[in-house]
């Protein structure tokens, strides 16, 4: 196309320009990422976006890579108990989960996450938190992208890794030592039960000490991690499969169901705010008690005032003697005749 003085002149307008260029923008994104995931199957991860978000708001980061076997097997089984039951069966992605959100928020009932560790981890190390549907397609790509091409063993290698516990700690081995002063790798079932009941919300949940909520989930965790070694629902990170069961035997009893797994209890709900005036106090606080008696101490009606009886006064009993005038001269040491009788006649007076 030629203007009227006969210059070439380019058909494509300012917004297809600009589109192009967003395209190819994306692709080289999209192509960079795989290359870079693919290395990430022998080079450790440098870091994630979230590192640089909390060191950026002046955290002091914590992290030691760690491989896999250098970290308790009681923490791989303790973050599938928590985490994610189906990790061993999925393929990054875990569908019925998702279906059984999708059906509970449908029904009314309390949103709840279904992301598998995989998508976690492809989260963590190629995302951000947040950033809406366009981010959740995208970690679920990489989910499924590093599912086959790291295996579940790098998976679960990485999360643990990358994984924030609160403080700026990140990945398994920072959290040991700074959680419980020992590495990773002697970690007890207690112990990892409690790192990984606080996942979810790291920054809000305690370990060191751990408040009562944490507590009950990490036992509740405990049992769950039973079930998981029993079933070998860990059997892909370690590598020991499990052989299928045999078929019943004609004749012969039916084997007993697999042992179910225990729920984990409910998220508290978040707590009120201590500021304001009306805050309630718990009901077992002692200075509620106290508060609650004086209440009750004044709500009852007040009593009709009575006048006290007049004290009964003793009438002072007048002296059988009248006082005698207060002498102004010497004291007479002679005793007095206060009976009235005569007085005795003198020893050097004669006899009449």
């Amino acid at each position: 196309m030629t203007n009227r003085a006969g210059r070439q002149v380019s058909g494509k307008g300012p917004v297809r320009v600009w589109f192009v260029r967003l395209v190819r923008f994306l692709a080289g994104l999209f192509v960079g990422l795989h290359i870079y995931a693919a290395a990430l199957i022998f080079l450790p991860v440098p870091g994630t976006i979230l590192m640089v978000q909390r060191a950026a708001g002046g955290e002091h980061l914590r992290r030691t890579m760690t491989p896999l076997e250098d970290i308790s097997p009681f923490l791989v089984t303790a973050v599938i108990a928590a985490e994610d039951t189906r990790y061993c069966e999925h393929s990054g992605i875990d569908t019925e989960a998702i279906r059984k959100a999708i059906d509970e928020y449908q029904r009314g009932k309390k949103a709840r996450g279904a992301s598998t560790i995989t998508q976690q981890t492809a989260k963590n190390v190629f995302f951000w938190n947040g950033g809406g549907a366009p981010r959740k397609v995208g970690d679920m790509w990489m989910a499924t992208f590093i599912d086959h091409v790291w295996g579940k063993r790098r998976v679960m290698e990485v999360y643990l890794n990358v994984a924030e516990w609160g403080d700026g700690i990140f990945g398994a081995e920072a959290a040991a030592q700074a959680r419980f002063g020992k590495p990773a790798s002697k970690l007890t079932e207690r112990e990892a039960a409690l790192l990984a009941a606080v996942l979810p919300s790291p920054n809000k949940w305690r370990v060191d000490p751990p408040g009562p909520y944490v507590t009950k989930r990490a036992g509740s965790l405990q049992a769950r991690m039973r079930v998981v070694r029993h079933q070998g629902l860990d059997a892909c990170v370690f590598g020991d499969k499990r052989p299928a069961p045999l078929p019943p035997v004609k004749g012969e009893p039916a084997p007993p169901p697999p042992e179910a797994m225990p729920n984990l209890p409910p998220e508290p709900e978040p707590l009120p705010d201590t500021t304001g005036a009306g805050t309630p106090i718990a009901s077992d606080d002692p200075l509620n008690q106290v508060l609650d008696a004086a209440d009750e101490s004044f709500a009852q009606p007040t009593p009709e005032a009575v006048e006290d009886p007049e004290p009964f006064v003793v009438d002072e009993v007048a002296p059988a003697y009248p006082a005698e005038p207060e002498a102004t001269g010497p004291v007479d040491l002679r005793p007095r005749n206060d009976l009235g009788l005569e007085p005795e006649p003198a020893t050097d007076d004669p006899p009449q």
